[in-house]
């Protein structure tokens, strides 16, 4: 028997089919009557044809009132059963075009009810059909219009009919219960099918990886979000387009199988990607695409970056610090001598003037190896809590002193109210600040803006050092913390080293952001950071 959804379902599409049917039998007896001569007279077929209307709307009625839709289907095909006797018996019984409709209402039960019911609607046709036939022949009714028949042809007929209405309430019945377990196992199939469809768009929607798959002409099929986020592309933009268009420095799917590149994102951000590339097969091992599965290396590239510098800026400091200490006595000799030289030995103006250069060398000599020390000693801290702003304002006032100060070079501020206080070693922020400012100075030969901006937040704070001077280049970029590594004339390179090197000592970290034009470096430091060792 047909589900409760499905038997409502089945009610609505039977009350259309009805009227329908009803119509077509009108059609039919009256186009019959016009090539054959009949004795029943119209008014008794169109009176029950207008009454089977009838029905058919009071039936539509009950369905809108939520009638029990078991209720309603026996009822409807019980009185369609009455109904299509009527019409049998007024045509003619034996004799009438309208048998058919038996086997008809038999199939709609069999679909409708269970195979019991079926077959009792097959019982009762077969009674209400004999009944007529048998009562107009036997005289315990009127026969409307039936032909004279032999008492064992009549017997015959009823029992071939008999045979009919059951054969088909068993062959529909069973192929009604055949079509409803396909039915359900098709249903069930499909929720399997949905489920499974849900279950993969969750693992590639979950995935840590971006995943893209092509046709073999390469237009995009597929991009998982992960892959919009590495990307910064939206599905909606790039779907149906060729990848080359859309991804530009994705590699080519031929003769690829894992490669490292550089791709540079929507927002012009440029990423290192691992990709990997596999043919997409079908199910009968047909190419049908490529798959594409790439990870944003970016973040590890800069920790090797990061741990290779490490290890080479202590590797330049411990080697740096033991030339020191072997320069340092020779050079304090040298200075020392050319002091009393001067003091005992008379000299003309030309052996004065080398004298003051041998002096003066020996001076920014013994400044290099100063910060050559300074770059290869433990960094040992001495926390306190600071008021960051007033140490940005004192080292902004010594930069006021500075040699090459002028006027063209002009400071803004960009500081919080009020004060922004952190656990720090004051001095060595100090050296920090000054190192950058420094810098600053000696990118901006001609002049410019020197900007000095505080961010406080719960847990860090970040200091902002910009200028508008010559800016770096890339190389320079990737190099700028390394220790002897200067892009001024006679710079150490030491300076941003030292400056990385206490930056970490107090947890935090810098970064560098610049261009053709200008560069910006922010110091990010933690509120509380712990005594630790560089």
């Amino acid at each position: 028997m047909a589900t409760s959804r499905e038997l409502h379902d089945w009610l609505s599409w039977l009350i259309k089919v009805r009227i329908l049917v009803i119509t077509f039998l009108l059609g039919l007896e009256l186009v019959i009557r016009n090539f054959t001569p009949t004795l029943v007279p119209i008014k008794y077929f169109l009176s029950l044809i207008l009454f089977w209307y009838t029905l058919s709307i009071l039936y539509a009625i009950l369905q809108a009132l939520g009638v029990d839709d078991y209720v309603q289907a026996y009822t409807q095909i019980t009185l369609d059963l009455v109904m299509v006797t009527g019409v049998v018996y007024v045509t003619g019984a034996l004799d009438s075009h309208f048998i058919s409709l038996y086997p008809l209402t038999i199939i709609v039960a069999s679909i409708l009810l269970t195979r019991r019911g079926a077959f009792l609607v097959a019982a009762l046709s077969f009674i209400l059909f004999a009944g007529i036939v048998e009562g107009a022949y036997f005289g315990l009714i009127s026969p409307l219009q039936m032909q004279p028949v032999a008492l064992g042809t009549l017997q015959v007929y009823i029992f071939i009919h008999l045979f009919a209405f059951l054969a088909v309430a068993y062959l529909a019945s069973h192929l009604a219960q055949s079509l409803r377990e396909t039915g359900v196992e098709l249903q069930d199939k499909r929720g399997e099918l949905a489920d499974l469809q849900v279950f993969n768009e969750n693992i590639i929607r979950s995935m840590r990886s971006g995943l893209l798959t092509t046709d073999l002409e390469g237009r995009v099929l597929l991009l998982n979000p992960m892959a919009e986020e590495i990307t910064g592309r939206r599905w909606s933009e790039v779907q149906g387009a060729r990848l080359e268009v859309v991804l530009a420095g994705f590699p080519p799917p031929k003769g690829t199988a894992r490669a490292e590149i550089r791709f540079r994102a929507a927002d012009r951000q440029q990423k290192y990607l691992g990709v990997s590339v596999s043919l997409l097969l079908t199910r009968e091992g047909e190419p049908s695409g490529y798959v594409y599965i790439f990870q944003d290396l970016t973040e590890m590239k800069r920790l090797e970056r990061v741990v290779a510098q490490r290890e080479r800026m202590a590797a330049l400091g411990r080697m740096a610090a033991g030339i020191a200490h072997e320069i340092r006595n020779p050079l304090a000799a040298i200075a020392g001598s050319v002091r009393q030289l001067v003091q005992y030995v008379p000299q003309n103006a030309d052996e004065r003037r080398l004298m003051e250069i041998v002096s003066r060398e020996s001076e920014r000599l013994n400044c290099v190896v100063d910060d050559i020390l300074s770059y290869s000693q433990e960094k040992r801290l001495r926390v306190e809590e600071v008021n960051l702003i007033e140490l940005l304002e004192e080292t902004l006032l010594l930069l006021q002193q500075h040699p090459n100060f002028n006027g063209a070079i002009r400071i803004e501020k960009a500081f919080p109210a009020g004060e922004v206080r952190v656990w720090a070693d004051a001095s060595r922020l100090k050296q920090v600040f000054w190192n950058l400012y420094d810098n600053a100075i000696r990118a901006m030969p001609d002049g410019g803006t020197l900007r000095v901006g505080v961010e406080a937040e719960a847990e860090c704070v970040r200091v902002h050092v910009a200028d508008t001077g010559v800016g770096l280049s890339e190389e320079q970029r990737e190099k700028i913390f390394e220790p002897f590594e200067s892009s001024f004339p006679g710079g150490t390179g030491l300076g941003l080293a030292i400056v990385h090197q206490i930056v970490q000592a107090h947890q935090g970290q810098v970064k560098v952001r610049a261009g053709t034009k200008g560069s910006e470096f922010t110091i990010e430091l933690p509120r509380r950071p712990g005594t630790v060792q560089a």
